[in-house]
């Protein structure tokens, strides 16, 4: 490696063991150093050479001609032409200084001196280890160029052990937030790591709660082109098959039918719980289970009661609802509880409404319980075993007419599904299973009700339940919002990993506070970053080095963005 063409500035006086001034040289000012970008600083101690990592905070070009009351101050004043040949012009970076690489200790103990190099970065790989925190063996992705060494295609190295440690993305509409994680679930589609004898694939499984048809796209992408990374499937679910075959794919190499399926609730799921499916149909009625005991309890006793022996009424909780004598049974049993179970009448009452407000809206009106191809435990195994994409479709084609709180029973149920499944896979199975839940509009299912709102939050509890608890089982939350503040803290508080991108004014002390601080020269960025660009910061960067990355396009994601993209005027002639 030759040094000569990687030194890029000089080292200064004056410099502290977190600070230090660079002159930058010549042939590297007007652009080829930028802010946030990583540097080598090679400093001579009497101990031999050692190298410490810096990041550029700022960089200031000077030119002493036009400094404030210079001698050229009145010819400048009056528009006299400057010789710019006759001004002394130079550039100054201020760095940050990070941690010493190499051999010895990170900590910085001594200043650099005076005279001291300061390198550009030519390859990431060989300070992978430093930089990113990773070793030969760890299970990484690469995702994205360091911003500012494009040129060199030197990437950010993503510690995917970190996920289960659940992930948020915050970003503007427009910052580039659902193209990247895009780019995070090709980067997952295939993933190689070392067995004792061999290397294998494992496709990381993804399901993507979808409300704009981000994903949708790459359902699109697999049933055209056939392939998906490694994923042997991608799965759509719809709400409204009749809407949806109006605007399939008209050329495919995948049939579609193989993959799209028609989103079913299976409340034998619930069957071992009837607690758990008594709470979900007073919380779909009120919102809110707090202060309704009575009516949870009076519910939970009677279901229970119909699924015991030795009466054992029903084997299937789908029919309770769907046949009118079983459910008629239930009413009355609601009013006339059996021997041992005592529902005051007012009690009751009320249960008979949260039974019925369910029943024509999920059952009658949805047609969410009964049909075919319920999402059940079994699509989690077949997932986690074979790999693939599952696609919850909320958009306006694959869920017409749906409203927010039913919305947010189906992404309750989902959650409800996932927690229990990954459970048992903890208890029964030593293999370790790994799934990342990807929730766009993350606000609308586990919103902080002192911030944002929207009357309804069915999943926020559930959802908690995954946040403290799932990253014991390998269940991985990947939480995307436009406004981060209006996110639940506690599950905020349970992200480890940050990707940010281009936020509004009024979060930007909220995600320093969640992050935990960034560097100044991030900071400054965070209203105005470009799409495109993201801060990797937290447990996913296994140094815990905030990165500025670039998502590229064609590049680092190859599936075509199609969602968002709006014809304003079709068929206008260009102008002349």
């Amino acid at each position: 490696m030759d040094e000569s063409e990687l030194v890029i500035g000089t080292i200064l006086s004056g410099a502290t063991t977190t600070r230090a001034s660079c002159l930058i040289k010549k042939e590297a000012e007007h652009g080829v150093l930028e802010e946030g970008m990583l540097v080598i600083i090679r400093s001579k101690t009497r101990r031999g050479a050692r190298d410490i990592l810096a990041r550029v905070e700022t960089i200031k070009p000077i030119d002493e001609s036009y400094e404030p009351g210079g001698f050229l101050t009145e010819a400048i004043r009056k528009g006299l032409p400057i010789p710019r040949e006759i001004s002394r012009k130079y550039e100054i970076a201020e760095l940050d200084l990070l941690f010493g690489i190499g051999r010895g200790r990170r900590e910085i103990r001594y200043p650099p001196l005076s005279g001291d190099s300061v390198l550009l970065i030519k390859d990431v790989r060989s300070l992978a280890s430093e930089i990113f925190g990773v070793g030969k063996d760890d299970l990484v992705i690469e995702c994205g160029a360091l911003s500012g060494y494009e040129e060199l295609n030197l990437p950010v190295i993503l510690n995917v052990e970190a996920l289960p440690m659940h992930v948020a993305v915050f970003g503007i509409t427009g910052s580039g937030k659902s193209y990247n994680v895009g780019a995070l679930i090709e980067k997952l589609s295939e993933i190689k790591y070392k067995t004792k004898d061999k290397d294998v694939t494992k496709h990381f499984p993804v399901i993507a709660v979808d409300p704009n048809g981000d994903y949708v796209d790459y359902w699109d992408h697999f049933i055209e082109k056939g392939e998906l990374g490694a994923y042997p499937q991608v799965i759509r679910y719809v709400f409204n098959m009749r809407t949806t075959r109006q605007h399939l794919p008209r050329t495919y190499k995948k049939d579609p039918v193989n993959f799209l399926r028609l989103f079913n609730i299976d409340l034998n799921e619930f069957f071992h719980s009837p607690r758990d499916l008594a709470e979900a149909i007073i919380v779909y009625y009120a919102a809110d289970v707090t202060g309704r005991e009575l009516q949870a309890s009076g519910l939970s006793a009677v279901l229970q009661w119909m699924i015991s022996p030795p009466q054992r009424m029903i084997t299937d909780l789908n029919v309770l609802f769907t046949n009118t004598q079983l459910y008629n049974r239930l009413i009355d049993l609601i009013h006339n509880p059996p021997e041992g179970i005592s529902i005051h009448r007012q009690t009751a009452d009320a249960i008979e409404r949260q039974l019925d407000t369910f029943k024509r809206e999920v059952v009658d009106n949805y047609s969410l319980v009964g049909r075919a191809t319920p999402f059940t435990r079994a699509v989690v195994d077949d997932l986690v075993k074979k790999g693939g994409m599952v696609v919850i479709d909320f958009t306006v084609i694959g869920a017409p007419g749906f409203p927010l709180h039913l919305k947010q029973f189906i992404v309750y149920y989902i959650a409800y599904v996932l927690f229990k499944r990954f459970i048992e896979y903890k208890q029964q199975e030593a293999l370790q299973r790994s799934l990342l839940f990807i929730i766009e509009e993350a606000q609308n299912y586990c919103p902080n009700p002192a911030e944002y709102k929207i009357g309804y939050s069915l999943a926020r509890d559930v959802l908690q339940q995954i946040a403290t608890q799932g990253r014991k089982f390998g269940l991985c939350l990947c939480l995307v919002t436009q406004r981060p503040s209006y996110v639940d803290p506690v599950m905020i508080s349970m992200c480890n990993s940050f990707i940010i991108h281009r936020i509004a004014p009024g979060d930007e002390t909220f995600v320093r506070k969640v992050t935990g601080g960034l560097p100044s020269s991030l900071e400054r960025k965070l209203t105005r970053l470009e799409t495109g660009y993201a801060i990797f910061t937290g447990q996913i960067i296994k140094s815990g080095l905030p990165i500025l990355a670039h998502i590229r396009k064609g590049v680092d994601r190859t599936v075509e963005q199609k969602a968002g993209e709006v014809e304003i005027a079709p068929g206008l002639p260009e102008k002349s």
